[in-house]
């Protein structure tokens, strides 16, 4: 339990970021969730679109520093390179 004014002002912030930060993971998590079940689904119209919205959640994350933006480039390059490899009959998978 704080025990300070500043300590107990830092305990209702902490309680509201964590809120917000749940949020926008959850987002990012239901978008990489749709994109993969297109991807299984090899549907390359709906896999173009929800490449966006998962660009897009990952950005907007980054951008709100709920994840760090090495972090979120690495999440957008390995899932490109997995489409890729989805969709070239030529490349190895």
């Amino acid at each position: 339990m704080p025990l300070n004014k500043s300590a107990l002002k830092r305990e209702r912030q902490d309680l509201v970021h964590r809120a917000r930060n749940r949020v926008i993971k959850s987002k990012v998590h239901t978008a990489y969730r749709n994109l993969c079940e297109s991807i299984i689904a090899k549907d390359r119209e709906k896999t173009e679109a929800n490449l966006r919205v998962y660009m897009s959640e990952v950005d907007k994350a980054v951008k709100r520093n709920v994840l760090h933006k090495n972090n979120g480039a690495r999440k957008k390059s390995r899932i490109v390179k997995r489409i890729k490899n989805v969709f070239n009959e030529n490349a190895p998978n």
